[in-house]
């Protein structure tokens, strides 16, 4: 009877083991998915590199317009669903602070580019003596632009690098050794400085 009862017992222990592992695997799994979507979010992103490059003496180079970055639908459901406990490498982690400042960023630079264009249409429909100011501040917001954009992909390549980590450390080798240590403290690096404009 005791044997039964051991034998029975083992048999529900070693069952809810595999089945903490195989839902440990899932996990895991599902994490190292939802990296490779952030890789291929941060990559689109990267790729939005076109400037104005309009300066007070020349104006407009050419008649090129940058298409500001946007933010996919999918990007903030992305960002709740990902444990990224999972791969983070110390206690204080902000890796999700920085991806919401990336779509912030790009929400910032969208409104820039809306205000160069609505500069640039009252340039067009006033009168002489009003066109050189709508011109002269067309110029200075497309300036700023240039530099939020410079500032935003300095937060895109450290994101991108950061992510490639996270899919080296994802592999299950690495997150068995993981899971049988305790995370480590740690600092993350200083923020951006804001840009100052004259």
């Amino acid at each position: 009877m005791a044997d039964t009862f051991w034998a029975a017992f083992g048999g529900f222990a070693l069952g809810s083991l595999q089945s903490l592992f195989l839902d440990w695997v899932r996990g895991r799994t599902q994490h190292k998915r939802h990296l490779r979507q952030w890789r291929a979010e941060l990559r689109r992103l990267a790729a939005y590199r076109q400037r104005f490059n309009w300066t007070m003496a020349e104006g407009p180079p050419n008649d090129e317009i940058p298409n500001p970055p946007r933010i996919t639908g999918s990007y903030p459901r992305l960002l709740q669903d990902t444990d990224f406990w999972a791969t983070d490498e110390h206690r204080d982690d902000n890796t999700q602070q920085a991806l919401i400042d990336i779509a912030d960023g790009a929400a910032i630079l969208e409104r820039y580019s809306a205000d160069v264009h609505r500069l640039v249409d009252q340039m067009n429909a006033a009168g002489p003596q009003e066109k050189r100011k709508y011109g002269e501040r067309a110029i200075g917001t497309s300036q700023v632009y240039d530099r939020e954009l410079a500032r935003w992909h300095i937060m895109i390549d450290s994101a991108l690098k950061d992510i490639e980590r996270r899919l080296g450390s994802a592999r299950i080798v690495r997150q068995i050794g993981r899971a049988l240590r305790p995370m480590p403290k740690g600092t993350n690096p200083p923020a951006l400085p804001p840009i100052k404009y004259p």
